[in-house]
């Protein structure tokens, strides 16, 4: 998909021959390796794209302290800062990887096509960081939406990362907002990717509550995600998960979803395995099971997907499958 996406932008944009035609300035050796390596910028995973950053920040440095040099004052007469340095060299990688920075860019050329058509093509209904909003990408006479694509590596930092597949994330308004992720500065030694992991069999959604105690005497419980067993809490995966969880607040958030938590536990005392395996065999229409399977009756009964890989279709898969699992509808 990452090629089939390059392929993309390369009809779209002049993004090669815009770096190798580059004029003779300070940002000259700069365009030359980009243009170099434009497939691994463009296709990279995130280990690659952290490689590309590390071998660019000293012909960055040198092109910004060059610009320095020939340019010792800014277009106020004041001493050039550094963030008068950066501000140039953002500018200047934004006309080549050209995201949201002009009529032409990414995500407004010809109204957006090429970013819902990415869009379109990931087929993420829900937003792979919270799961908790839905991102449908809709276009037709009546109706335009689609996610917005947050950069895992913040594009203000890493202008030349700006347009790179696994740099665009699509996620739901709510968490690429300023109040969760906004600029702040992912990487893989401390977060999760959602493209490559998952925080499944890391933590999980529980109650902590028996089913008598909900069902009989009303209690009450507090719906967190929690450390899944054999996982410890030092574990490098578990850090990366929990540092994700912190930033989107999905502790906080999954607070206000205790009712689907509800309606889960009382359908698991309510349809038991065994009342499942009577529907599989009892409903039946010329003698075969008007269902597919007893994962199905399971689904229906708790009005979510219960497979992992069906987890990006609709919201609230986890929590569902997790509570499910807590009160024995075995998965």
């Amino acid at each position: 998909m990452a090629i089939t996406f390059y392929k993309d932008l390369e009809k779209e944009f002049n993004i090669k021959s815009d770096l190798q035609n580059w004029p003779n300035d300070e940002l000259k050796p700069v365009m030359d390796y980009l243009a170099q390596r434009l497939e691994t910028i463009i296709c990279g995973r995130p280990h690659e794209l952290e490689s590309e950053m590390q071998s660019l920040k000293n012909l960055v440095d040198t092109a910004k302290q060059n610009y320095k040099s020939n340019n010792p004052k800014n277009s106020k007469g004041k001493d050039i800062t550094d963030a008068d340095l950066h501000s140039w060299f953002k500018g200047k990688i934004f006309r080549v990887f050209d995201y949201d920075s002009s009529k032409d860019s990414f995500t407004t050329k010809d109204s957006g096509r090429l970013a819902y058509r990415h869009a379109k093509r990931l087929d993420m209904n829900t937003c792979p960081y919270c799961n908790a909003n839905f991102t449908f990408t809709v276009r037709n006479k009546r109706l335009k939406s689609r996610p917005q694509f947050d950069h895992f590596y913040n594009k203000g930092r890493h202008p030349y990362l700006s347009l790179s597949f696994y740099n665009l994330i699509p996620s739901c308004a709510l968490c690429n907002s300023g109040a969760l992720k906004g600029q702040k500065e992912f990487s893989m030694a401390e977060n999760s990717h959602p493209f490559i992991e998952s925080v499944e069999n890391i933590y999980q959604f529980r109650t902590k509550i028996s089913a008598v105690d909900f069902l009989v005497s009303a209690g009450s419980f507090e719906l967190k995600m929690v450390l899944c067993e054999k996982v410890k809490f030092r574990d490098p995966v578990s850090i990366k998960a929990r540092n994700n969880m912190e930033v989107f607040a999905l502790n906080d958030r999954y607070k206000y979803h205790k009712d689907i938590a509800e309606s889960v536990i009382k359908n698991s005392h309510i349809y038991c395995n065994t009342a499942i395996g009577d529907l599989y065999k009892t409903f039946k229409v010329d003698g075969k099971s008007i269902f597919n399977s007893e994962l199905e009756i399971k689904e229906l009964i708790v009005g979510n997907y219960l497979r992992i890989a069906d987890s990006h279709k609709r919201i609230h898969t986890k929590l569902v499958r997790d509570i499910a699992e807590e009160f024995g509808l075995v998965i």
